[in-house]
C-alpha cells in the first residue's frame, strides 16, 4: 500500500509540480517582466544575463549613487533584474530622494543580439519621468 502510494507521488506529483514551476515562471516573465534567468532559468538562453542591462539617469552618474548607498544599489539591481513599472517607479522615487532633484528621466536598456545577421544593439526595456511634485 505504501509502495503503491509512492509510486503515485513519483510518477504524477512530481511532474505536476514542475508543470506548475514552468507556468508560474512563464507567467511571471510575460506579465511582470521578470528575468527569463531567474525563477528556474527556464528560456535563459533566449536572451543576454540581466547584469548587461543598462540604466540611465539623466544628469546623474548611477556608478557615484550606488557608491556608498547600499539601498540604492539594491534597488537598482532588482530594476535590471524585473524592469517592471513598480520598480522602476520604486527606483525613480528613490533617486528624487536621494538626489535633491525636481524630476528624474530614468531608463533601463537591454542589450539583443539579432541571431540573424549577429547585430548587437540595445532596447529600451522601460522609462520614466518623474517629477518632485508627483510623489
Amino acid at each position: 500500500m505504501i509502495k503503491a502510494k509512492q509510486e503515485l507521488i513519483l510518477k504524477y506529483g512530481v511532474p505536476s509540480l514542475a508543470i506548475i514551476v514552468v507556468a508560474i515562471q512563464l507567467y511571471l516573465v510575460h506579465f511582470q517582466s521578470l528575468n527569463r534567468w531567474k525563477g528556474g532559468g527556464f528560456g535563459m538562453y533566449t536572451e543576454i544575463h540581466y547584469i548587461y542591462n543598462q540604466i540611465h539617469i539623466s544628469g546623474v552618474s548611477v556608478d557615484s549613487l550606488i557608491k556608498d548607498d547600499p539601498n540604492m544599489k539594491s534597488t537598482l539591481g532588482y530594476l535590471m533584474l524585473m524592469p517592471n513599472d513598480e520598480n522602476i517607479r520604486k527606483a525613480a522615487e528613490l533617486v528624487l530622494k536621494t538626489t535633491n532633484k525636481d524630476s528624474v528621466y530614468l531608463q533601463i536598456w537591454k542589450p539583443t543580439v539579432n541571431s540573424e545577421n549577429g547585430i548587437y544593439k540595445r532596447i529600451l526595456a522601460n522609462e520614466i519621468h518623474l517629477k518632485k511634485s508627483e510623489l
